[in-house]
């Protein structure tokens, strides 16, 4: 694993200098944020506020150190915020009514000798995981919508709001396509193991769709997909809104 990691940092330092040191710097930033937010609520804090704000880090470190230009992080910074809050929205209602959080029967071996009472909100920490799971895809669309609506804007200053509108539509109906694939694949990678538990203990259609493991991941995938879809109007419609008012200028 070891000489794994020192491959990749020299691979990166090769491909991208210097700039490969920012790119490390952040991620080691990510990696010790998501383990404060283990440790937090492991300790006991509020998962739902600790959540918001160990969130709001990682986006402020993958975008901002990431993006040379501040009004492309900007904007990137702000569709990630309000897309993090509609993803909130419905995750937490659906997590409750689905009741698709905690350990499920596959579980029970693993289990049987520890404690089941963590102390700690099992619906509260599914809703944390979709969260900390979507944020990564959706800084990368954002960032990657506005940083081409950006360069059409330069390119061509007398484009009207409304076709840098549409022009958003465009550049984004072909970044969907890639990260809705990207989506797909991920669930069924980590779902691979899962799914030849189901098939050797035999489980019906009606077992599997019900099944709390399955469901979750089922979930994950598609208030990610959502996140994603969702990234589109709304990064289209600032960066329309912010050239709107430097044509009024």
């Amino acid at each position: 694993m070891l000489y794994l990691f020192l491959t990749f940092v020299v691979l990166l330092l090769i491909v991208m200098g210097t700039r490969g040191l920012t790119l490390l710097f952040g991620l080691g930033i990510n990696v010790v944020s998501v383990l404060a937010l283990l440790i937090l609520i492991a300790d006991g804090f509020n998962i739902l506020i600790t959540t918001g704000i160990i969130a709001m880090v990682i986006l402020v470190v993958a975008i901002y150190m990431n993006v040379d230009n501040g009004k492309t992080a900007s904007t990137a910074f702000k569709t990630s915020l309000l897309i993090m809050v509609v993803i909130l929205l419905i995750t937490v209602p659906l997590e409750f009514w689905a009741n698709a959080q905690g350990l499920a029967a596959e579980n029970q071996d693993e289990l049987e000798s520890f404690s089941l009472a963590a102390g700690i909100s099992y619906p509260q920490l599914a809703i944390s995981i979709i969260v900390i799971n979507s944020l990564g895809v959706i800084s990368e669309t954002s960032v990657a919508i506005t940083s081409g609506l950006n360069e059409i804007v330069e390119n061509k200053p007398t484009l009207t709001p409304t076709e840098i509108f549409n022009d958003g539509f465009s550049v984004g109906n072909r970044i969907l396509n890639t990260q809705t694939n990207t989506l797909l694949f991920n669930f069924f990678s980590s779902t691979f193991p899962l799914f030849f538990v189901i098939h050797s203990l035999g489980y019906g259609v009606g077992e599997i769709v019900n099944d709390k493991l399955v469901v979750a991941e089922v979930l994950t995938t598609l208030i990610c997909t959502i996140g994603v879809i969702l990234t589109v109007p709304i990064t289209s419609y600032l960066v329309y809104r912010g050239s709107k008012k430097v044509t009024a200028n």
